[in-house]
């Protein structure tokens, strides 16, 4: 059994611990202060804000040196880190190696496999699609899992209440059935936990 912890998930900010990892500090420094002590590994999926919080990230760079952490080229580019990560390579932290597989958003963005005391993880959010991801069996399944897709269809033409095109771009987001489906394909047995995340307060 792996502890795990999801600090924060949706559009006002993203982090998720899972043992000895954490999953992108898009949020203030504080709330995550205490949790850095016992991580090792820094994932960052993407150079969106409520991701990666600049001022977070330097604090945890100046404060904690001794945490790796891994980003995709354009994370890179803009904030910096240890271990620049790419689909179709692999990367090791100590005994661990990650898997980074591309996600379809509107800016470079990468999801992360990896195991931890024998259990096969996943994690991957703001994606459309899990069309890269690679097979299965996983027992622990961190998903994208924004919303449904009958109540997002009653708004498809809407614009005008929501002031922009919700429609569109919620379809930069996996949807619930798909997030479910991709479980029940990919889970190790009937006890694989699915963990959803980044649930639309409107549509989920």
């Amino acid at each position: 059994m792996i502890n795990y912890e999801i600090v924060a998930s949706g559009s006002s900010g993203n982090c998720v611990i899972i043992g000895d990892v954490m999953v992108d500090c898009g949020v203030s420094y504080k709330i995550i202060k205490d949790y850095l002590y016992d991580i090792k590994t820094l994932l960052l999926t993407h150079t969106h804000g409520d991701h990666i919080n600049s001022g977070t990230l330097t604090k945890i760079k100046k404060e904690f040196p001794r945490i790796t952490i891994l980003g995709n080229y354009e994370v890179h580019q803009e904030y910096g880190v240890d271990l620049i990560t790419n689909e179709g390579f692999d990367t090791g932290v100590g005994q661990t190696v990650f898997t980074p597989f591309l996600g379809d958003h509107d800016v470079l963005c990468h999801g992360y496999v990896w195991e931890h005391e024998s259990q096969r993880i996943i994690y991957a959010t703001d994606l459309s699609n899990l069309d890269n991801a690679p097979p299965g069996p996983y027992d622990y399944l961190f998903l994208e899992s924004n919303h449904d897709e009958t109540k997002l269809a009653l708004v498809r033409k809407q614009i005008r209440k929501y002031g922009y095109n919700v429609y569109r771009s919620s379809l930069r987001h996996l949807s619930t059935q798909k997030s479910k489906a991709f479980y029940y394909i990919n889970r190790r047995h009937k006890d694989s936990e699915w963990i959803e995340l980044h649930r639309s307060s409107r549509f989920y």
